[in-house]
């Protein structure tokens, strides 16, 4: 045993602790930042002996052992690398910094004992060192008591620590794991309010002659903090609407983790670009601490233009006003207008946050529509109003109340005009991997909805829609599954509103066929929509290079009266994706059935789910 060893006597954990707090944290801090230092300094070097042979640097090894003391060893290796032409006492000199380095790292991980031999040659001009580890006993937990008292054993988080303590009788001393320990109690104190705990006790007492430790710390938690009174600095709500904002309450035990929930729900609600939750320890009293939470608004208008093109649509322009508030009690107004040559559109939507302003809104809806496309031509106006909220599963629940006054023109009849008073239901729920780009995932969509004649209707309807997607990854592509499916109980089909029709075909629908193009005909041929659809898609995306992707399809549907013959009518193609920044863009080129020669091309843009 080495002589320097055996003349060690026992000590206690106030110079052992100097050594693990802040020599060794410093060390470990050195590591970090030459993991990445490192390998830089040496390809740079590298770089620089090919340019000039007496930049050449030294090379190094560290053999005669591996794990975790390796890696700590070589964290710990200067970050500066002699070059090949220095001298022997420069080289000597590198080596005492570098056994000055290794001993506290070697330390840091119980080996209190290791020995650092060198060997130093010149190989091809260069120096070559060799150092050559000898690791020795290690020093071993003897005794390890760890004790979580106070208030706090009441907190899983602090029972989660008391039950994984970081050392058993017979483990190998490493300091990093008793100081990680202490770093994760005084986490846990921080997070949930403990402004008070403390280390009763906290020391290593290490026998280097035994190569044993022992290690007692004793972690006394204290009360915990509830919150004291809330403050709130905004200009934009009244104090009763700001309320239902605020998850935190004068009283409630204290939690770092709710007051960045509160953070969140104050940015998604819209209205400020700047949150700042402050908790004032300063003015703690009675073992509550004050909260401060200054907001400062955003502008109150935003303005979007978008100019666009699709095959469904055509060229469109569209514009949207978000009025972020409308005044103290929070309503939001959203006013969208969109012109093409088949379709146009105005909305007004004004929404009031409720209780829980994250999950749930009651909106009020104006909606004006011209649907010109195909042979049949609406018109309508929309007057509504909608309970939406989100369950905690995701899934997305709407119940509604729409007046609906429309007129509809099949061709070169005379228009008929219809009202409807429906009230209906709708949820919805997406999930993947990945939302812009999912590799898996699906999307389903349901909605019913009815009219009784006589109660502000003109007729008794009762209509259901399933919208589903399924996307899974096969091979290096995807396979992209697809089903819709609709159908409407009424008496009169010729008096439903042509917005309550079903058609098929289009790029969202069966490709290889225009938009709407696919109907029940009218005695004179014009297309009409139908009573129920029935469409269907599989797809296989497949990646060629960079952000390209081939894909070929097959599609089938319609939109049909009776369920006895639906008359589904087949489309396939094949198309190229590429990934945008806002989502991929599709380019497809469908072929009706037995239509070789008629082929059509739908553009689209946007997410597959």
């Amino acid at each position: 045993m080495n002589k320097t060893i055996k003349a060690r006597t026992l000590f206690s954990v106030s110079a052992l602790e100097t050594l693990s707090s802040n020599r060794f944290s410093t060390q470990m801090i050195n590591a970090v930042v030459l993991t990445f230092l490192l390998p830089l300094s040496l390809v740079a070097a590298e770089k620089t002996a090919e340019k000039n042979p007496k930049k050449a640097v030294a090379s190094i090894n560290i053999v005669g052992t591996g794990g975790v003391l390796y890696k700590n060893l070589e964290l710990n290796l200067p970050t500066r690398i002699p070059e090949c032409h220095e001298t022997n006492a420069q080289i000597t000199q590198f080596i005492k910094s570098i056994k000055k380095r290794f001993r506290p790292a070697a330390r840091a991980l119980g080996y209190y004992d290791a020995q650092f031999t060198p060997n130093i040659r010149r190989v091809n001009s260069c120096w070559k060192i060799t150092l050559n580890v000898e690791a020795n006993r290690p020093i071993k937990i003897r005794q390890a008591h760890f004790i979580i008292k106070g208030e706090g054993l009441t907190q899983k988080e602090f029972r989660m620590l008391s039950n994984t303590p970081p050392y058993r009788s017979g483990d190998v001393l490493n300091h990093q794991k008793y100081s990680d320990y202490k770093a994760q109690l005084k986490e846990v104190a921080q997070t949930f309010g403990y402004f008070n705990a403390r280390f009763e006790t906290h020391k290593i007492v290490v026998n280097p002659l035994k190569y044993s430790a022992v290690v007692s710390l004793v972690f006394n938690t204290g009360k915990r903090f509830r919150y004291g009174k809330i403050t709130v600095e905004q200009n934009v709500l009244n104090k009763e609407v700001i309320q239902r904002f605020l998850q935190i309450k004068q009283g409630d035990l204290y939690s770092s983790e709710k007051l960045i929930s509160q953070q969140q729900l104050l940015q998604s609600s819209g209205f400020y670009a700047n949150i700042s939750i402050d908790a004032l320890h300063k003015q703690i009293v009675d073992e509550q601490i004050p909260i401060n939470i200054s907001l400062k608004k955003k502008k109150r208008n935003a303005w979007k233009f978008k100019v666009g093109y699709g095959t469904d649509t055509g060229p469109r322009v569209s514009a949207q006003l978000n009025r972020r508030w409308t005044g103290a009690k929070g309503h939001n107004l959203l006013i969208d207008f969109t012109t093409a040559p088949k379709i146009s559109t105005f909305t007004a939507r004004m929404a009031e946050p409720k209780t829980d302003p994250e999950e749930a809104t009651f909106a009020y809806l104006f909606e004006w529509e011209q649907d010109t496309n195909s042979d049949t031509i609406g018109r309508n106006y929309k007057l509504g109003a909608e309970y939406a909220r989100t369950t905690s599963s995701d899934w997305k629940q709407t119940a509604f109340l729409t007046y609906l006054l429309e007129t509809t023109q099949e061709g070169n009849n005379n228009p008929t005009k219809s009202h409807l008073t429906l009230l209906g239901a709708e949820v919805e729920k997406t999930k993947a991997d990945n939302y812009l780009f999912p590799l898996n995932g699906w999307h389903a969509k349901g909605k019913v909805h009815g009219a009784i004649d006589k109660l502000l209707s003109d007729q008794s309807i009762l209509q259901f829609e399933i919208e589903t997607k399924l996307i899974t990854q096969l091979g290096q592509g995807r396979l992209i599954t697809r089903l819709d499916l609709g159908t409407t109980v009424v008496g009169d089909f010729e008096s439903l509103p042509k917005s309550l029709r079903f058609f098929a075909g289009g790029g969202q629908s069966v490709r290889g066929y225009s938009f709407q193009s696919l109907g029940t005909k009218n005695t004179v041929g014009d297309n009409v929509g139908g009573k129920n659809l029935l469409a269907g898609s599989v797809e296989y995306d497949y990646p060629i290079f960079d952000k390209w992707s081939a894909a070929a399809f097959l599609d089938a549907g319609n939109a049909f009266n009776d369920w006895k013959s639906p008359d589904l009518q087949l489309g396939a193609g094949i198309g190229a994706r590429w990934h945008s920044p806002v989502g991929p863009i599709r380019i497809d080129i469908g072929f009706p059935e037995n239509k070789i020669a008629d082929p059509h091309l739908h553009l689209s843009i946007g997410a597959d789910l």
